[in-house]
C-alpha cells in the first residue's frame, strides 16, 4: 500500500455552534485511491476514485461530501420579471427575473445584450432553445471560448485570463498604467494557464433556462454572475430587494430598504452558502499556502472545520459571524476580511467575529510601535538629514486621489513648507503620484543630496498604480509579475513613468528630470508593518541590485485584494488568484514570506531617528 497521507487538519474546538452534531475534531487525510487502513473515529479523506469525501463515524466509512450525481436535468422555467432600478450612479437599472417560491434570489438573462451593457465586452452567446443542454460563450475580440453545460453543471474556460483580457496587450493591467497620462507599459508577455473548470455538480446553484412565450434565453443568478464573470475585473452588483447598488456606492437606503428582519429564508441561505462555495473554490487565492488546496471544495473545508451549519444558518448575524472568521481568522492573510452586513442587518449591527485574527492582531501592534516611534508624524512627509546628504521620503498608503495631471501639479503647492515636519492634516488625502511629483523637484534643486531614503516602515500597502509609479522613479523602469493562482497562468508588464509631468518619458530621449535619481544611493527602509503593496516594493527594489534595503523582514502579503459579495447582500474581500511574484530564472516565486533587509535595525527607535539614519547610509556607502 503506497503511503498517501499528506496533510492533516485538526479544527477548531468552538468551530460549530451546533450542539447535536459538532464536527470538531475531525482529522483530514488528504486523497487517497481508497479507504486507509485501521481507521479512527472522524478521520475523513477525499477518494480519487469515486471523487466523494468520507468520514469515519467510529462503524463505517460515511459520504462527507461528494458527487452523488454525475448528470442533471435542466430546467426550463418561467421566471417573474421585475424592472429593477439602480439606486448607484454609473449602473444602469435592470430587469431580474424570480422564481416561484424563491423570490428572494435574483436571476439575469445571461445573454450578448447583458455582457455588452454590464461588463463592456464583446461576448457571444449560442443560441438556447427547451432542448438546450449547452451554451458556448464566446469573447470574439480574444478568440477564446467557455462552455457551459446544463446536465453537468460546469462551467469550462479554454483560457480564464484571456476570456477576460482587459484590451490587448498583458492579461491583467495591475497598476492600469492608462489612468492619467503619466505612466506607461513599455512591454508585456503572457503565458497561459490550464484550462479550468467551475464545478457546482455537489451544491446545486440553479441555473436554469428562461422561458418566456416562444423564446428562451440563459438564466443564471445574479451572484453567479457576479462570482465568475465579475470576479477579479469588475466590482459585483448588490440587491436588497428593492433596488441594485454598486459596493463603492452603498447609502443608508441599501439597509434602510432591505430586509432588516435578521432572518433569511431557508432557500437564500441554502443558495447563499452553495454560491460562497463556488465563489471560493474559483476566487481565492492562496489555497495553497494555507493547506487548502489539500481538500477537494470548500464544502469540504467548512465541514472539516465545522463552520458549515453557521454558514448555512437562516440567522443573519450567524451567518455573517461565520463569514467573519472564514475571512479573517481561518484565511488570516492581511487582505481578507470582513467590509459590510447585508441588508438582512441593519448597517451598524455589530459582527465581532468568534475569534481574533493574529494577523490583524499583530499589524495592529506592530503599526502602535512604529507609528508612535515616529513621533506622531503623519505622513506623507520629506525630510533631510543634519549633514544635508540624505533625504528621506515617507508615505503611509499608496493612494491615487486624482487622475488629473494639473490637479497633481497642484495638489501639494498649498502644502509647501509644511511638508518638511509631515503634512499633518493631509495624511488621509494625499495623493502618492503628486507627493512624489513635488519630492523629485525637491531633490532635483538641492545638489548636495546624494542618498534617497524610501520609508515605507508605516505602510501597509494600496494601489499598484502607485507602487508602480514608484518604483519606475527610483528604478527608471519596472516589471510587474504575476501568476494565476488557480490556473497557474504568468504575465510581465513593464512601465515607465513621466514623473516630471512634461510629456517625455526615460525612452523617448533622455528626461534627466525623470531619472533624478540615477546618480544617487537609494535606500528602502521597512519594517514588519510593510504590508501588501509596500511589500512588493521592497521585494522589487531588492531584486533590481540597484537598492539597498534597512529595517527589519516586511510583513508579505502577495495577492491583489478582491472585493465580493455574499448572495444576501454581504460585502467581504478576500486574497484574489492574482499573485505578485518576483521573477527568476523564468520561474514566478511569491512575496508572501515577506521581504528581509540587507542591513537589519535592530531598535524601532533608531527607524526615525535621523542621526542614525545618517550615520548607518553613510556608513554603507563606505563599505
Amino acid at each position: 500500500m503506497a503511503l498517501c497521507l499528506a496533510f492533516f487538519f485538526i479544527t477548531c474546538s468552538n468551530g460549530s455552534s451546533s450542539d447535536d452534531d459538532d464536527n470538531t475534531g475531525i482529522t483530514w487525510l488528504g486523497s487517497l485511491p481508497y479507504p486507509p487502513n485501521n481507521p479512527k473515529y472522524l478521520w475523513a479523506y477525499y477518494n480519487t476514485t469515486d471523487e466523494c469525501s468520507y468520514i469515519w463515524d467510529g462503524k463505517k466509512w460515511s459520504l462527507l461530501s461528494g458527487k452523488p450525481r454525475k448528470t442533471f436535468d435542466v430546467k426550463v422555467v418561467e421566471l417573474k420579471k421585475k424592472f429593477v432600478l439602480s439606486a448607484s450612479p454609473g449602473l444602469d437599472s435592470r430587469e431580474l427575473g424570480f422564481m416561484e417560491g424563491k423570490e428572494d434570489i435574483p436571476y439575469i438573462r445571461c445573454n450578448s445584450e447583458y455582457f455588452k451593457s454590464y461588463l463592456e465586452i464583446n461576448i457571444d452567446v449560442s443560441s438556447v432553445n427547451a432542448d438546450t443542454k449547452k451554451v458556448t460563450f464566446t469573447n470574439r475580440d480574444q478568440n477564446t471560448t467557455a462552455e457551459l453545460d446544463l446536465t453537468r453543471h460546469t462551467l469550462a474556460f479554454d483560457n480564464y485570463d484571456l476570456f477576460f483580457r482587459d484590451g490587448n496587450t498583458v492579461y491583467f493591467d495591475a497598476a492600469q498604467s492608462h489612468l492619467g497620462g503619466y505612466m506607461k507599459m513599455t512591454d508585456y508577455s503572457n503565458i497561459a494557464g490550464e484550462p479550468v473548470v467551475f464545478d457546482w455538480s455537489a451544491q446545486d446553484i440553479g441555473v436554469v433556462i428562461w422561458k418566456e412565450g416562444n423564446s428562451y434565453d440563459l438564466a443564471l443568478p445574479l451572484q453567479m454572475f457576479n462570482d465568475v464573470f465579475c470576479s477579479s475585473r469588475w466590482y459585483p452588483v448588490l440587491y436588497n430587494g428593492n433596488k441594485i447598488y454598486s459596493p463603492g456606492s452603498l447609502t443608508d437606503d441599501y439597509w434602510t430598504s432591505g430586509n432588516q428582519s435578521g432572518t433569511r429564508s431557508k432557500a437564500m441561505a441554502e443558495f447563499c452558502y452553495n454560491e460562497l462555495c463556488l465563489n471560493l473554490d474559483f476566487n481565492y487565492g492562496l489555497k495553497a499556502i494555507h493547506g487548502i488546496d489539500k481538500f477537494p471544495d470548500f464544502n469540504t473545508y467548512f465541514i472539516c472545520s465545522g463552520i458549515d451549519k453557521d454558514l448555512k444558518s437562516t440567522n443573519a448575524i450567524t451567518f455573517a459571524t461565520a463569514l467573519k472568521d472564514v475571512c479573517e481568522f481561518f484565511f488570516d492573510d492581511g487582505h481578507s476580511g470582513y467590509i459590510s452586513n447585508s441588508h438582512y442587518l441593519a448597517k451598524d449591527a455589530a459582527i465581532p467575529g468568534n475569534h481574533t485574527s493574529a494577523k490583524q492582531k499583530a499589524m495592529g501592534d506592530y503599526y502602535l510601535i512604529y507609528k508612535s516611534l515616529a513621533r506622531g508624524e503623519s505622513a506623507p512627509g520629506y525630510k533631510v538629514t543634519a549633514d544635508g546628504k540624505t533625504a528621506i521620503v515617507r508615505f503611509d498608503k499608496f493612494t491615487r486621489i486624482t487622475e488629473n495631471k494639473v490637479a497633481k501639479e497642484e495638489h501639494y503647492a498649498a502644502i509647501d513648507g509644511i511638508i518638511d515636519t509631515y503634512a499633518g492634516t493631509y495624511e488621509n488625502t494625499y495623493d502618492t503620484v503628486s507627493f512624489i511629483h513635488y519630492v523629485n523637484k525637491r531633490i532635483k534643486d538641492d545638489p548636495n543630496i546624494e542618498n534617497v531614503v524610501l520609508d515605507l516602515s508605516c505602510n501597509g500597502g494600496g494601489t499598484n498604480h502607485s507602487a508602480a509609479f514608484i518604483l519606475a522613479w527610483m528604478l527608471g523602469e519596472c516589471t510587474f509579475n504575476f501568476t494565476d493562482s488557480i490556473t497557474g497562468a504568468k504575465w510581465a508588464s513593464t512601465y515607465v513613468a513621466d514623473v516630471d509631468f512634461d510629456g517625455n518619458y526615460m525612452i523617448d530621449d533622455i528626461d534627466f528630470d525623470d531619472t533624478i535619481l540615477v546618480d544617487k544611493n537609494l535606500f528602502c527602509l521597512i519594517s514588519p508593518y510593510s504590508f501588501s503593496c509596500a511589500n512588493m516594493v521592497a521585494a522589487m527594489l531588492k531584486a533590481s541590485g540597484l537598492v539597498t534595503i534597512i529595517g527589519v523582514t516586511s510583513s508579505g502579503g502577495s495577492s491583489t485584494v478582491q472585493r465580493s459579495s455574499t448572495a444576501d447582500g454581504t460585502y467581504f474581500q478576500m486574497s484574489s488568484k492574482n499573485v505578485m511574484s518576483l521573477n527568476k530564472n523564468g520561474s514566478n516565486y511569491d512575496i508572501d514570506r515577506g521581504v528581509e533587509p540587507h542591513y537589519y535595525i535592530s531598535k524601532p527607535a533608531n527607524f526615525y531617528n535621523l542621526e542614525k539614519i545618517q550615520d548607518l547610509v553613510n556608513s554603507i556607502n563606505n563599505n
